[in-house]
């Protein structure tokens, strides 16, 4: 066992994900952020196929199903992790998932997913995760990212919270990088106000607020325009023709 795995095995044990009821509370955190987020990026159609890349214990895949979809698909290099989805009954295999995308066929998805994923890749690789991802979806599919916010001041939170994270893509990076691979449109959004579970009514506004403000005394110090400023982002990106 090399010193990533070691260090993925006690990530996962630190983070109490040993059992399928620890991976349960925890889908179960993520279910509002998720069903605030995603609905505007996911397929319409509950029989759409989607593939996640680097599923982990199987927390997105259950929020799928939770909401519908059936045709779902994963991978995972980490064995501990896949046997945790895998009793969960999800359709998960070990793997590389780089290596399992290169095998399957052209316009194989609509959709695929990769959370926490990116930044694990050196840059070379990156760009052939992008081309293979593009390579693999249906016209009209999209590919769903979550990865540390190069936009953010805050971004060194997460980008340096764990020891196998390469890099951190800026908004302007990343959308070049999908644009080179072929996808037509990129968006990107801010989780900060989704994830906020309890007291919406106050909090919501008040980091509203504080936000804009953030961002007129940053625009006002360095002349940069900050639009996302939460230390994690997501970005959807669309493959609108072959």
């Amino acid at each position: 066992m090399n010193a990533s795995e070691s260090y993925y095995q006690y990530q996962a044990t630190a983070r109490g994900l040993t059992s399928v009821e620890a991976v349960e509370k925890l889908a179960d955190s993520m279910e509002l952020t998720y069903g605030r987020l995603l609905p505007r990026w996911l397929p319409a159609n509950r029989q759409a196929e989607i593939y996640e890349v680097a599923c982990g214990p199987g927390i997105m895949l259950r929020h799928l199903r939770r909401t519908g979809y059936t045709r779902l698909a994963g991978s995972d290099s980490a064995a501990s992790q896949i046997e945790l989805a895998q009793a969960a009954g999800l359709p998960v295999v070990l793997g590389d998932s780089l290596k399992d995308l290169k095998g399957q066929g052209a316009r194989r998805w609509d959709c695929l997913i990769a959370i926490d994923f990116i930044e694990h890749l050196p840059k070379d690789v990156l760009v052939e995760f992008f081309f293979e991802s593009h390579r693999t979806l249906k016209k009209g599919g999209c590919l769903i990212l979550r990865a540390p916010n190069g936009d953010s001041p805050l971004v060194g939170r997460n980008l340096y919270n764990d020891i196998t994270h390469y890099w951190a893509y800026t908004t302007v990076a990343t959308e070049a990088l999908l644009k080179m691979a072929g996808f037509q449109r990129v968006e990107f959004a801010d989780e900060s106000v989704a994830s906020i579970q309890k007291h919406r009514w106050i909090k919501v506004p008040l980091m509203k607020w504080s936000q804009a403000l953030l961002r007129a005394v940053i625009r006002s110090a360095t002349r940069e325009h900050i639009q996302y400023l939460n230390p994690s982002i997501y970005v959807a990106a669309w493959k609108t023709h072959d």
